[in-house]
């Protein structure tokens, strides 16, 4: 198999030992335990069972600590760039040159304005995904050039379609009609900047902040317990060990099965109900969940649901977990399928919210069309079968 991190990157080279740590591979084992070091070549943790070393390709997260939704955080603002990345922050100000924020992850930045791509500013009873909900409401036509939202008492929130000039602690200006205005910042929850150019770059991974940040870096080193990392949108920096939640790790050898379009779709429930297959979310709506540990990509099925996806002989394996969504268990009856070119592959799996999930880890050399199949058990009933195809991904 490649190494799926080569290149411009210059990764990890330390003798740490985080605590804590929990490792998953591209074919989804899990390994928990110490860091105790991380190279360009592999990453060696320390087990119950001694000292374990993994290739570095076969890396995809590296988990140190739980991390908070800071879309979701009451009062949180928070930065995205035009890079992909979201900071959050609790000091936000800009001279319409750049942008200053200071935040948890990584203390104080500066970012020039042609890579910030959304502001949002929340009062003390908003989160970020309360104001993106409200402009979702709004159905707004596309901007002509920054776009800044003034709620106002009593009346339906008012886009502003101009020119940003200042972003302070309590005033924001902009330009409207060839002409400058003034309104107090508690009134402007959310500003959106025009996109300048385009603002693409290859990035090898993602660190995570324990307050929700998600910062793209081209290359990182961890030493002792400082990561140093090299991002897109804010240059180099230092970011001690304690506030990072995990790493991931880019690879262009690994696609998650979520993020392609299947080209049929075949649904129908056992009555008159059907639940919709759903892209990392279980059919019900919630985070994919089996045996008490939480997913953040896969598939949500319910019988009957079947999925054809177009390979084209492009994948080798189809990793995943496969299990009732603890969201119902004990309930749940149901049989997974899979079809290479109308071929199974391998034995259909029953699966019950009795039982334990399973690890699938199928071989598609050669295969033109995937079949995803999820069928009634045996019980010949529906009810509740929500299946979770947790960490599905397919590798080249």
């Amino acid at each position: 198999m490649k190494n799926v991190l080569t290149g411009s990157v210059a990764l990890l080279a330390a003798a740490a030992v985080v605590a804590g740590g929990q490792l998953e591979t591209i074919d989804a084992r899990l390994l928990a335990g110490e860091v105790v070091s991380i190279s360009a070549e592999r990453v060696l943790l320390k087990t119950k069972q001694g000292k374990q070393a993994v290739p570095l390709g076969e890396v995809v997260e590296i988990s140190l600590a739980k991390a908070s939704d800071a879309m979701a955080t009451v009062g949180r603002s928070v930065v995205t760039t035009s890079f992909g990345d979201l900071l959050a922050v609790s000091d936000v100000t800009s001279d319409g040159t750049r942008l200053q924020a200071t935040g948890p992850l990584l203390g104080s930045v500066k970012l020039p304005m042609e890579a910030v791509r959304t502001l949002y500013l929340p009062g003390a009873t908003q989160s970020p995904r309360d104001i993106e909900n409200r402009l979702e409401e709004m159905d707004l036509a596309a901007a002509s050039g920054d776009r800044i939202i003034v709620s106002r008492k009593g009346k339906q929130a008012l886009a502003i379609d101009g020119v940003l000039e200042a972003l302070g602690r309590k005033k924001v200006r902009f330009r409207w009609k060839d002409s400058s205005r003034t309104v107090d910042r508690a009134t402007v929850p959310l500003v959106r900047l025009a996109v300048v150019g385009t603002k693409t770059s290859a990035h090898s991974g993602t660190l995570l902040g324990r307050e929700g940040s998600q910062l793209h870096f081209t290359a990182l080193t961890l030493e002792g317990t400082s990561i140093r990392l090299d991002s897109p949108a804010v240059g180099k920096q230092t970011v001690p060990v304690s506030r990072v939640a995990g790493i991931r790790f880019a690879s262009s050898n690994v696609v998650r099965l979520a993020d392609l379009k299947p080209s049929a779709v075949k649904e129908h429930g056992f009555f008159d109900t059907t639940f919709h297959y759903r892209a990392n979310r279980s059919v019900s709506g919630r985070r994919l969940r089996l045996a008490g540990r939480t997913y953040r990509t896969g598939l949500g099925l319910h019988s009957f649901c079947e999925l054809t996806y177009p390979l084209d002989e492009q994948y080798t394996q189809l990793v995943a977990m496969a299990g009732i969504d603890d969201g119902v268990r004990p309930h749940g009856d149901a049989t997974l399928t899979f079809l290479g070119d109308g071929k199974p592959l391998g034995k259909p799996l029953r699966l019950t919210g009795k039982g334990a999930p399973e690890a699938i880890r199928l071989k598609l050399d050669g295969v033109k069309t995937l079949v995803i199949r999820a069928d009634f058990g045996p019980d010949g009933l529906g009810f509740s079968d929500h299946v979770d195809l947790a960490g599905a991904r397919l590798i080249k």
